[in-house]
């Protein structure tokens, strides 16, 4: 007898508040015996099972059991309350399902010692597109669960636009932004699509077959998975009322004040052509002072940008 085993099946008449002897023998792969001596050794544990004979009979937990706040710790409670608040936020499900969420952390709340609304999280953009995002976030994982395959209009960042036709995997945020995990089968490959660049979104009535489990090491590892971009390390100065816009795009490992009240800053990141855009986005409250090679980029890039208005 496996403690996990008795748990489950606690849960499982809790959820149910009814089931046969059958019926779970069948999902434990045990017999009708075996299913009848867990009944008796959680009695006699104290947990409330009892058997119901005649028509309709079966096995039953009384209604006002619940499970001993001891099986979860305190910091695993907080987490679960945490998460589902969360989760709320970009659940992208009716409203119905939305408020069974929101009373799901409510009871789970009330078995937390600790407070549990010292952390929220919103990862819908502050911009009035924020039902948008919710209303992506959730065909996708409709699709996801559901497993269908989803077709959509992509840009990509060579600027081009095409038609993409996946069996999605996951949807992972990582860098401030979302992406969709999934196999294209137009490049015949794992692919991860940024959502913010997704447009048409749709789930399809074909079924989603190709798994990550189903896809071999070979396949999976595809140039745009094997690919890991160069790192450069830049070392820039900026002045005081930019660095604020410098922290929250780049991570700098060094920041140090100059006397003339400018920051001195250094950061590693993809040597990328948005890199030279984004740089030059900041004006000239930002000069890059290492490596050469970025500052010729930018100096190049400026150069273009005046021709444009001459």
């Amino acid at each position: 007898m496996q403690i996990d085993q008795l748990f489950e099946f606690v849960y499982i008449l809790i959820d149910k508040k009814q089931s046969t002897a059958g019926e779970m023998a069948k999902r434990f792969g045990v017999s009708t015996r075996t299913i009848y001596r867990w009944i008796d050794a959680l009695s006699v544990s104290g947990v409330p099972v009892y058997s119901l004979k005649g028509r309709g009979g079966g096995i039953a937990i009384s209604e006002k059991y619940a499970l001993d706040k001891r099986i979860l710790s305190e910091e695993e409670r907080l987490a679960i309350v945490s998460s589902v608040k969360a989760f709320n936020k970009l659940s992208g499900n009716p409203a119905s399902a939305v408020n069974a969420n929101i009373k799901a952390a409510e009871k789970i709340s009330g078995l937390v010692a600790s407070d549990t609304d010292w952390l929220e999280v919103d990862f819908s953009p502050w911009s009035a597109e924020g039902s948008e995002v919710q209303r992506l976030f959730g065909t996708l994982r409709d699709c996801i669960l559901k497993k269908r395959q989803v077709s959509f209009d992509y840009f990509s960042g060579t600027g081009k636009t095409e038609h993409r036709i996946v069996h999605p995997w996951k949807l992972i945020y990582k860098g401030q932004a979302w992406y969709l995990q999934s196999w294209c089968t137009t490049r015949q490959a794992e692919r991860f699509f940024k959502l913010t660049r997704m447009r048409n979104v749709s789930m399809t009535g074909r079924s989603a077959t190709i798994t990550k489990l189903s896809v071999s090491q070979d396949e999976s590892s595809s140039e745009d998975s094997k690919y890991q971009p160069s790192l450069v390390t830049i070392k820039a100065r900026v002045t005081n009322n930019k660095i604020s816009y410098l922290l929250d795009t780049f991570i700098c490992s060094e920041v140090v004040p100059n006397k003339d009240g400018s920051i001195t800053a250094s950061f590693s990141v993809p040597d990328e052509p948005w890199l030279t855009d984004m740089l030059l986005s900041f004006g000239p409250d930002l000069k890059i002072l290492s490596p050469k090679s970025v500052r010729e980029k930018i100096l190049n890039l400026a150069n273009s940008v005046l021709n444009v208005y001459k």
